[in-house]
């Protein structure tokens, strides 16, 4: 599990978001990121190619702007739609998702219907038919809502000081929050123009999504997923992308001596439950078993046809410890190519930062503290640089008194003793995320030895005993 925590000064500058806005078709997927972001749900049932009313609620209400401003900061969206003719007919998995929705919330079958959701399921408000109120008015009958959902507290502390500090200087934070990649993403752009930066934010979401249909190992149609399907039986064509972070991540299990291995996925999960249930562990055969399809070096690439092949069946491979990382990069370097000179791409904890805040000074980043997840104990400023940190905050077993991390050592089968978070700090993303779980991995004296051997490259260790642990170079400052 990874966790970063943003100071206040990073915190403070998340100011207006856009008016473009995305409706989801994905009820599960919504509440997921009603939970990470606290915001409500619109649902809206509709009949797009034969409900009038449906249409003219699109038309009218959702596509306003007032509606679309109002709701990209406040709402997550989704429709629910129930189409009739043949070319507009839907995958049968959205059919039943859609059904499913609709015996739940639309039993009498109300065309158009919308509900206001909290991230629980819980009904707030419902508008049978084409309510007969401008986009001014449907806004404010939200508007109660959303406020008595929002949180009393939080982590953003003044917002007033924010404002003047960004004004003062002509420049101001733009961000959007979602989820992808079954992570809280945050991509944060620094810009004058608010239109300008909304479609700066948007291009890289797209890039992020891009990236996430290519190597999902839980999308069927990826092809990652293509790959695990053959393994042991032929070889896959694929992108030279996906050839390519292949091959640096097989470079990274071979500098750390198999601590970081992509085709991890090939774990017999059934040994292990972080649940509390686990109360002793397995011997050192199972254990060993366990992980015996693990191998970087049975991941064959053939760079002259393109194509990935696994060497043995039930082989698979899986980017989940460099995977956001690499998103965040590629999201950052299209920013960059677009001309954005000061940002943050947040993949769900994963930090690429580059330029400066809008008052000229480095983004300023909290550090975890381990123990209290929600608290930083050192802070660090950073300027074109990563920041990325594995933890065992929550996932964990406590067996004989001892505490096993959910992180397990692809070489032995075993979860990792002895710390408690790491954070990487390097210029890129990519490389961060895949060193921190190794670094976890390896352990104190010989993560803290390679990393001391990598150009640019910074660590900060908690151990076990609570003692802080820091590479050579590290340019920290204690709270």
């Amino acid at each position: 599990m990874r966790k970063i925590f943003l100071s206040g000064l990073l915190l403070l500058t998340l100011l207006v978001p856009g008016y473009a806005i995305d409706w989801s078709t994905n009820m599960p997927k919504a509440q997921a990121e009603a939970k990470a972001s606290g915001k409500l749900i619109l649902l809206n049932f509709a009949g797009s190619d034969w409900c009038s009313p449906c249409i003219q609620m699109k038309k009218k209400i959702f596509a306003a702007p007032a509606f679309e401003q109002f709701a990209d900061k406040n709402l997550i969206l989704v429709r629910a739609d129930f189409p009739r003719k043949r070319k507009n007919r839907l995958a049968k998995d959205q059919i039943k998702h859609n059904e499913a929705l609709a015996e739940k919330y639309n039993r009498q079958g109300v065309f158009p219907l919308t509900l206001l959701i909290n991230a629980q399921g819980k009904v707030m408000k419902t508008w049978e038919g084409l309510p007969r109120l401008t986009p001014d008015a449907f806004v404010a009958q939200i508007k109660p809502l959303v406020k008595k959902q929002a949180p009393k507290n939080t982590e953003t502390g003044s917002l007033n000081n924010s404002l003047k500090l960004d004004e003062t200087h002509g420049m101001r934070v733009f961000k959007k929050t979602l989820l992808l990649m079954g992570s809280r993403f945050e991509v944060i752009v620094v810009d004058q123009n608010q239109v300008t930066a909304q479609h700066h934010i948007h291009a890289a979401i797209a890039e992020i999504k891009r990236i996430e249909q290519l190597i999902s190992s839980w999308d069927k149609q990826s092809q990652t997923s293509a790959i695990n399907r053959a393994a042991g039986l032929k070889s896959v064509m694929v992108d030279t992308e996906l050839i390519s972070l292949i091959e640096r991540a097989n470079r990274v299990s071979k500098l750390t001596q198999g601590a970081f291995d992509i085709s991890f996925g090939s774990i017999d999960k059934s040994i292990w439950h972080f649940d509390g249930s686990l109360k002793q562990l397995p011997d050192a055969a199972t254990a060993k078993k366990a992980v015996r399809l693990i191998d970087y070096r049975n991941i064959v690439i053939d760079k002259v046809n393109g194509a990935v092949f696994l060497k043995n069946k039930g082989m698979r491979i899986g980017f989940g410890a460099i995977g956001k990382g690499y998103a965040a990069e590629r999201a950052k370097a299209l920013l960059q190519k677009r001309g954005v000179k000061n940002g943050i791409i947040n993949a769900g904890g994963d930090l690429a930062a580059w330029g400066n805040q809008p008052n000229g000074k480095p983004w300023t980043i909290g550090i975890a503290n381990p123990n209290f997840k929600n608290q930083a104990f050192a802070r660090l400023a950073v300027k074109n640089q990563a920041v990325v940190t594995s933890g065992n905050y929550e996932k964990f077993v406590v067996i004989d008194g001892k505490k096993y991390t959910h992180i397990i050592d692809p070489r032995t089968g075993y979860p990792v003793t002895g710390l408690k978070s790491v954070t990487i700090i390097c210029p890129n993303a990519e490389l961060a995320d895949a060193l921190a779980t190794s670094v976890f991995v390896l352990g104190k004296e010989v993560g803290l030895d390679l990393v001391n051997q990598l150009n640019g490259v910074e660590a900060i260790l908690v151990d076990d005993a609570q003692k802080v642990h820091y590479s050579k170079n590290i340019p920290l400052q204690d709270y």
